[in-house]
C-alpha cells in the first residue's frame, strides 16, 4: 500500500538523471492528499527523492507509457500486455534542514521511494519558507520578483539581484519572443521596490525600443517619467536632436584609434600609434617643455644627417640650424626660452645658439669628397657638439618637477587639427632615409582619417568639420557622470559657456545645468552608423570599466565594488560576434575582458540576443544565469546545449516549443531551475509585432516622407 505522497520508486540513475516508475496503485496521474488533488508526472514539475534525511529534489522532464508482455514460469502461457508508466527526472538539488541548496552531492539508490512534492517542499524550493521581512543587504537572497511558475501559478519566481547582475546573465530567445520585455520588466520591478533608491543600469540599445519601456509622452508631446520615483535619461543618436550622444574622440585610447582607422600592422600602426602619443604629450604640457622636445627632435635629425653620404644632408643640416637659431632668437618665444633655462645650471641662451651655429659652419666646408661630403672629422665634430647639447638637455637641474606621464592611450585633450597636419606628418617623417616609402605606406590609413574627420555622420565623435572643441576642465569626469546618470559635481568647477559654447556637447550640457541622478540611461545606437558601432559600443564598456578598476585607488574615496554598474547589451551579437579573424572586433576583445574580470569590480553584464550562436563564446560561457526563452534555430540550440551545464540538457529540449513571455530560468541566480511565465512589462518596450491586416484594411497615417529623408541626408537640424 502507498504511502500518502509516494508515487513510484527509482528503477535507474544516471549522474544527472533518475527514471521512476510510477506506481501500478495509481489508476490515474493524479493523487489525492489533505491538500487536494496533485497532478503526477506534469512537466517541469518536481518530485522528492528521500536519502536519509535529505530530500534529492528532480524535475520532471518525460513521461512514457510502455507495453510489455509477461512470460508465465511455465511457458506454455503468455498474459495479456502489461503497462508501464516511466517517468524521468533530472536532479537539481537537495532539500537539507528546510533550505533548498542547488546542486546535487549525494544520490538515492535504486527503489527509493519518490514523492509527489508538499506545499512544505514548495515554500522551500521557492524560497517562501525562510523569507524574511528584514533584507540583508550584503545578502539579499532571491528578492526580486520576476514572474510565476507556469507549473505552480501559486508562486512567484525570485531572482538574487547580486547574483544575476554580479555574475553576468545572458538573456537569448528568437525574435518575437518576449527578450526586451523580459529585461523591462526586471528593471522595472527593481525600480518599483520600495527600498531602492540609487540604480545604475546602462543600456546600449541597438534597436531603439527601451525608452517607451521608462518614458511616455504627454498631451503636449513632451516625453515624462512613466515609473514613480525613476528617473531616466535617455540619450539618442539621430543629429538633428540636441540632446544627441557625443563622445569625445581623445577619450579613445591607441587601440580604439588603431581600429576606427583600420591601421595595418608593419608601417601604419607605429606611425598612428607615435603621433597619438606626440599630440597627447606636447597638448598636455607646459611651453617649455614643448621647446625642450622641440630643441632634442632637431638634434636627432642634425645626428641622422650628420652620418647620411649625399649634399643635401649638408644642406639640409644648414637650413636645420638656420630654424633653430631663429626660433631662440624670435622675441615671441623669449619667455618660454626664459622658463626653460631656469631648468637648468648647464644651459643659456648663448650656448644653444652657439652650438647650432657651430654646427652650422662645419656643414658649409668643404672638406669631403664625393664619397663622404661631410668628412670624417667634421661628422666627428657634431656628433661630438649635439651629444653635449643632448646630454644638457636630457640632465635638468630641477628634476622635481615632473613632466606627467602622458601615453598614446591616456584620455588627454590634443586637437585634432593638429594631430592630422602636424603630428601624422612628424611621425611619417622620423626615419628621413625611407620618409617616401613610409608615406606611400600609410597612403590608406591617411585616407581614411581624412573621411573620417570630416564625415558628418562621425561629428558626436570629432565634431564638426569646422569646429575645434576647447580644452574643458573636467572632460572625462563629466561625461562619465552622465553616462552612468550620477548627479552634476561642483558645476561652478566646469568651462562655462565663453569656453564651451551650448550644443556642442551634449553631455557638458546637462552636467553643467545641473544634472539631477537617473535610475536608467538608455543609449539609442539605432541611428548609429554600422561601420563604427563596434567602436562605440567598446569605448563606453572600456570607459566604466577602466573607472571601476580606478574606484580602488584610495584617491576615489571608496572601496572597489561597493559602485556597482549593470550594462545591458541589446543584440549583442551585432558587437561581440565569435569571429574567426586575424583581427578580432575591438568590441569582442573589451567585453570578453569585462565578462571575465568585470564582476571583481562591480560591473556586471547582461546580455541579450536572438541568436547566441554567433555571440562570443568567451562572453557566453562567462555568464552564471539565463533566461531563456523561445529558441528555434538548431545551430543556436547546439551553441546553447554546448555552453550551459550538460545537467540542463533534457529541459532544453523544451525550448523550440515555449510560448513568447514564458522562459526557462537557470543558474545561480534562482532558487531553483524553472519554467518562468516573465512579469508583463508595463509600460512595455517598443517591440511589439506590425498589424498588418489592421493597416490593410483601414486608412493609415502616412510618415512624412520629406522630413524624414531631409534629417538623414543630413539637412534638418533640430539644435533649438
Amino acid at each position: 500500500m502507498l504511502s500518502e505522497r509516494e508515487i513510484g520508486r527509482v528503477v535507474a540513475i544516471d549522474t544527472s538523471q533518475v527514471t521512476v516508475e510510477l506506481s501500478r496503485d495509481l489508476k490515474a496521474l493524479t493523487k489525492s492528499t489533505y491538500e487536494g488533488t496533485l497532478e503526477i508526472g506534469q512537466i517541469n514539475s518536481y518530485i522528492i527523492i528521500p536519502v536519509g534525511s535529505i530530500k534529492v529534489v528532480a524535475m520532471v522532464t518525460r513521461v512514457v507509457l510502455t507495453e510489455e508482455s509477461e512470460l508465465k514460469a511455465n511457458r506454455t502461457m503468455v498474459s495479456l500486455p502489461s503497462s508501464r508508466r516511466i517517468m524521468k527526472a533530472t536532479m537539481i538539488g537537495t532539500i537539507d534542514e528546510e533550505k533548498f541548496h542547488q546542486g546535487i552531492s549525494i544520490f538515492p539508490v535504486l527503489d527509493t521511494p519518490v514523492m509527489i512534492t508538499s506545499k512544505d517542499d514548495l515554500d522551500t524550493i521557492f524560497g517562501n519558507k525562510n523569507k524574511s521581512k528584514k533584507t540583508n543587504l550584503e545578502k539579499p537572497g532571491y528578492c526580486i520578483t520576476i514572474g510565476k511558475s507556469t507549473v505552480f501559478p501559486d508562486y512567484n519566481i525570485r531572482i538574487d539581484p547580486d547574483i544575476f547582475f554580479g555574475k553576468h546573465t545572458a538573456i537569448i530567445g528568437s525574435t518575437g519572443s518576449g527578450k526586451s520585455c523580459s529585461i523591462a520588466t526586471i528593471l522595472q520591478s527593481i525600480i518599483r521596490e520600495p527600498k531602492v533608491k540609487n540604480t545604475r543600469f546602462v543600456v546600449l540599445d541597438t534597436n531603439g525600443e527601451y525608452r517607451n519601456a521608462f518614458q511616455k509622452q504627454n498631451k503636449n508631446k513632451k516625453w515624462i517619467n512613466a515609473i514613480k520615483k525613476s528617473k531616466i535619461l535617455y540619450i539618442p543618436t539621430d543629429r538633428s536632436v540636441k540632446e544627441k550622444l557625443t563622445i569625445p574622440y581623445w577619450f579613445m585610447n591607441s587601440d580604439d584609434f588603431v581600429r576606427l582607422f583600420r591601421a595595418a600592422p608593419g608601417v601604419q600602426r607605429p606611425v598612428l600609434i607615435n603621433a597619438l602619443s606626440s599630440a597627447r604629450e606636447n597638448s598636455s604640457q607646459q611651453n617649455w617643455i614643448n621647446l625642450r622636445e622641440s630643441l632634442i627632435w632637431e638634434c636627432n635629425k642634425l645626428l641622422q644627417f650628420a652620418n647620411g653620404g649625399t649634399w643635401q644632408d649638408r644642406n639640409s643640416i644648414r637650413v636645420i640650424c638656420d630654424g633653430v637659431i631663429h626660433a631662440i632668437n624670435n622675441q615671441e618665444n623669449e619667455e618660454v626660452l626664459k622658463e626653460l633655462l631656469s631648468q637648468y645650471n648647464t644651459i643659456d641662451k648663448e650656448y644653444i645658439l652657439n652650438t647650432f651655429d657651430h654646427v652650422k659652419r662645419i656643414a658649409g666646408r668643404r672638406d669631403g669628397n664625393d664619397y663622404d661630403p661631410l668628412g670624417m672629422q667634421n661628422r666627428q665634430k657634431v656628433n661630438d657638439l649635439l651629444d653635449d647639447i643632448l646630454s644638457n638637455l636630457i640632465n635638468r637641474a630641477n628634476q622635481s618637477m615632473g613632466f606627467g606621464s602622458s601615453s598614446s592611450d591616456s584620455p588627454r585633450y590634443f586637437k585634432k587639427s593638429e594631430f592630422r597636419y602636424r603630428y601624422l606628418e612628424d611621425a611619417m617623417s622620423r626615419d628621413v632615409a625611407s620618409v617616401n616609402r613610409t608615406r606611400d605606406n600609410c597612403s590608406t590609413m591617411l585616407m581614411r582619417i581624412y573621411r573620417l574627420l570630416e564625415d558628418s555622420r562621425f561629428e558626436f565623435l570629432f565634431g564638426r568639420n569646422n569646429i575645434e572643441w576647447p580644452d574643458i576642465k573636467h572632460a572625462l569626469a563629466t561625461f562619465l557622470r552622465d553616462i552612468i546618470g550620477i548627479e552634476s559635481g561642483n558645476v561652478s568647477d566646469l568651462s562655462n559657456t565663453s569656453v564651451i559654447n551650448e550644443n556642442e556637447l551634449s553631455f557638458y550640457d546637462r552636467q553643467r545645468g545641473g544634472a539631477k541622478r537617473s535610475n536608467v540611461v538608455i543609449i539609442d545606437l539605432s541611428l548609429l552608423a554600422s561601420e563604427i558601432l563596434e567602436n562605440v559600443t567598446a569605448l563606453i564598456g572600456r570607459l566604466i570599466h577602466e573607472f571601476l578598476q580606478r574606484i580602488s585607488d584610495p584617491i576615489s574615496g571608496i572601496n572597489r565594488g561597493d559602485f556597482p554598474i549593470v550594462l545591458i547589451l541589446e543584440e549583442a551579437q551585432n558587437y561581440i560576434r565569435e569571429v574567426k579573424l586575424e583581427e578580432e572586433s575591438i568590441s569582442k576583445q573589451v567585453f570578453e575582458r569585462i565578462a571575465r574580470e568585470g564582476r571583481k569590480y562591480g560591473l556586471g553584464l547582461v546580455i541579450a540576443s536572438q541568436r547566441p550562436s554567433e555571440l562570443s563564446k568567451t562572453v557566453l560561457s562567462q555568464c552564471n544565469s539565463f533566461i531563456v526563452h523561445r529558441l528555434q534555430n538548431p545551430e543556436d540550440l547546439r551553441y546553447f546545449r554546448e555552453i550551459v551545464p550538460g545537467v540542463y540538457n533534457q529541459l532544453l529540449d523544451q525550448l523550440p516549443a515555449l510560448a513568447p513571455r514564458n522562459a526557462l530560468v537557470l543558474g545561480e541566480c534562482i532558487q531553483a531551475p524553472a519554467l518562468v511565465e516573465m512579469r508583463e512589462a508595463d509600460p512595455i518596450p517598443k517591440s511589439k509585432n506590425p498589424f498588418f491586416y489592421k493597416s490593410w484594411v483601414k486608412e493609415c497615417k502616412q510618415p512624412d516622407f520629406e522630413k524624414v529623408c531631409a534629417a538623414w541626408e543630413g539637412k534638418l537640424r533640430n539644435d533649438k
